[in-house]
């Protein structure tokens, strides 16, 4: 049976800010979508949800908590250059990778294929680990055998951990709470009430009320998590450099005329 994995840093465009401001590593930190006091926190840190800020608050909410509250803006373009960048290194460890669409770091990646190039699965994962580590990344490495079951670990875990049967992979993903997954405050909130709490008890609802009651994105993930639907990889085609080559008569010398001939090349 293939093997997937789903490679996940929890909290991306957070951990670019943090990336950026090193000094702030102890402080309460939020990514804000404007840097404006009605601006919306979109993510908080550890140390800022103890003062109780939270994702959703307004920028000037979260410093009536406390006054030391650091936030910036991460543009969208600095999460779309780290996912690139996130997959052309990934591209070391497996040549078929597909970044998540609707979620900022979260990647799956095959793993069938690999056994004479590392030891184990363990160690291709732990080798994931330690390369998103010394790029001062956290992230968790799940492999398994299904899209939404490493998926819904990768998002509860920390570090690399291997799935040994689909059964196990199966029971794990039935525990894991069910707002570690992207789902919007609205439906989480909805869901709470409801007193579902976990993906287990998201699956357990009947298909058809579902189907009903809430819309298209939820409904996918739903059938997604109950194994209704087969979503097969769809890697992510990095396009080649490109490249002009000219095989000069003789050595050249001269750097402006190679910068002639180089510009001729560019255009």
């Amino acid at each position: 049976m293939d093997r997937m994995a789903c490679v996940n840093l929890p909290e991306l465009p957070l951990q670019l800010l943090q990336r950026r401001h090193p000094h702030w590593a102890d402080r309460p930190v939020a990514v804000v979508e404007a840097d404006k006091p009605q601006g919306t926190l979109l993510w908080t840190n550890t140390t800022a949800r103890r003062y109780r800020i939270f994702p959703g608050m307004r920028y000037a909410e979260g410093l009536s908590l406390t006054g030391d509250l650091h936030a910036a803006v991460v543009p969208p373009k600095d999460i779309r250059d780290a996912i690139r960048a996130l997959t052309e290194t990934l591209l070391r460890f497996s040549p078929r990778i597909e970044p998540a669409c609707d979620d900022p770091g979260v990647l799956w990646v095959v793993a069938s294929g690999l056994e004479r190039l590392y030891r184990s699965l363990e160690n291709w994962a732990a080798r994931i680990c330690t390369t998103m580590q010394q790029a001062a990344f956290t992230a968790a490495v799940v492999v398994g055998f299904d899209r939404f079951g490493t998926y819904a670990l990768a998002k509860i875990g920390r570090g690399p951990r291997v799935m040994q049967s689909p059964d196990h992979e199966r029971s794990a993903a039935r525990a894991a709470p069910l707002n570690r997954l992207a789902l919007d405050k609205t439906t989480r909130g909805l869901f709470d009430k409801l007193g579902i709490r976990t993906v287990g008890e998201f699956i357990d609802l009947p298909a058809e009320a579902v189907a009903e009651r809430f819309d298209t994105p939820i409904y996918r993930l739903y059938r997604l998590a109950a194994g209704t639907v087969d979503q097969p990889l769809q890697p992510w085609q990095l396009s080649p450099p490109a490249v002009r080559r000219i095989v000069l008569d003789h050595p050249e010398t001269s750097r402006m005329r190679l910068m002639v001939v180089m510009e001729r090349l560019l255009h």
